[in-house]
């Protein structure tokens, strides 16, 4: 892959087109469907999905996959998704997942039936959704609008559909990945291209009980093209890892939403980082680099995992693992298990997550599509039984 190449990657969360996709459902494995009550829900923290977003060709889809005991993955099937697929959110009920689909300007909805697998039940049209967050009540959706300067706020219905509330400015140019503090107070976006040449900006905003986006409440400099953006559990860190300038920056949340950097900050993040997934307890990150590879310059794609501090000091006493264009990453709930989307080679892995954080490779399997991008490894989560705010 070459230097063009990784940048038309990491591009595509700016890109859109208009093509349309149905809604199947096609088996990629035989399976047993569980027979249960109508009002079943999924088991939570047992089921892994990677979207996979035929950029290079193909057929976009949602592929999913059952954990088993040891941690490893089992394929099962896989629902049409749309093409460019790659960040997923679900309702803590575990009722409904939505998709974030940029190549096609659609935010794919599925029912999650009690086995897990997907019933997918249309689209809403929203211009090229980069990345895709939900309120920790599950009443409100938000999705960044590539190359724009905007998000768009859906309300989720009672019977999982989604309901427009309009679009906000996000205060600075290209949109990028967004995140929600675990108790629903504010919102962050990160903004840049792989194309620009200066630093950009993270900005925050608070969030009415409504799940509306109010006023500005911080802005903070980060490197060139932020991507990856994730909020520690306890929602006392938010990091940034940025494309084109190799690193990472961290800040410390203030009561008011106020971004204060974290000591240390920022550091090296790989060659071309995209991808960031904190661990479910708290006390590690870890970051996909796409790699580089230019002329006489090749640099591999990387894992990345750090060790974060009581103050946020992210510090990098882990391995690097090496893969050759690493994406999505995602955990299982205890932490023990990580699972990481490569996108030229259409795979998944399955890591063992030592006591130190180190990582060893126990599975590779093909991802059941081709070219998962961006977010494409989503677990789903555990049951929430949340009070809405």
């Amino acid at each position: 892959m070459n230097g063009r190449r990784r940048a038309t990657i990491a591009a595509g969360l700016a890109t859109a087109a208009t093509l349309a996709l149905s809604g199947a459902v096609t088996p990629m494995a035989a399976a047993d469907r569980a027979s249960t009550a109508p009002d079943a829900v999924p088991r939570g923290g047992r089921t892994v999905y990677v979207t996979n977003s035929a950029r290079d060709g193909g057929d976009p889809n949602v592929a999913r996959f059952a954990i088993n005991n040891a941690g490893t993955l089992n394929p099962v099937d896989t629902a049409r998704g749309g093409r460019g697929a790659h960040g997923m959110v679900f309702t803590p009920d575990l009722r409904y997942a939505y998709l974030a689909a940029p190549d096609v300007d659609q935010i794919h909805m599925y029912r999650i039936r009690p086995d897990g697998s997907l019933n997918p039940f249309g689209a809403v049209e929203t211009p090229g959704p980069g990345a895709i967050a939900i309120a920790p009540n599950g009443r409100t959706i938000y999705v960044s609008n590539a190359d724009t300067r905007m998000v768009s706020v859906f309300a989720v219905r009672s019977d999982g559909g989604l309901a427009a509330r309009g679009a906000v400015d996000t205060g600075a140019e290209a949109a990028k990945v967004i995140a929600v503090t675990p108790d629903g107070r504010f919102l962050y976006v990160s903004h840049g291209l792989p194309t620009d040449t200066k630093p950009s900006v993270l900005t925050g905003f608070a969030l009415g009980p409504d799940g509306s986006v109010g006023r500005e409440v911080a802005r903070a400099t980060i490197g060139i093209s932020g991507s990856g953006t994730v909020i520690t559990p306890n929602g006392r860190f938010v990091y940034v890892v940025n494309q084109a300038s190799n690193d990472m920056h961290g800040f410390r949340i203030g009561g008011d939403g106020s971004l204060t950097p974290v000591p240390g900050s920022p550091v090296d993040g790989g060659d071309f980082p995209g991808g960031a997934a904190v661990s479910p307890d708290g006390r590690r990150l870890y970051v996909s680099a796409l790699g580089v590879e230019n002329g006489d310059i090749a640099f591999p794609g990387q894992v990345l995992g750090f060790t974060i501090g009581n103050d946020g000091r992210l510090t990098e006493n882990i391995d690097r693992v090496d893969m050759t264009s690493p994406t999505g990453i995602g955990f299982t709930p205890d932490s023990r298990r990580m699972y990481v989307s490569d996108y030229t080679d259409s795979i998944v892995n399955t890591f063992i997550v030592a006591p130190d954080g180190n990582l060893t490779l126990i599975q590779t399997l093909p991802s059941g599509g081709p070219q998962p991008a961006f977010h494409s490894v989503n677990v789903l989560p555990t049951r929430s039984e949340r009070t809405p705010r």
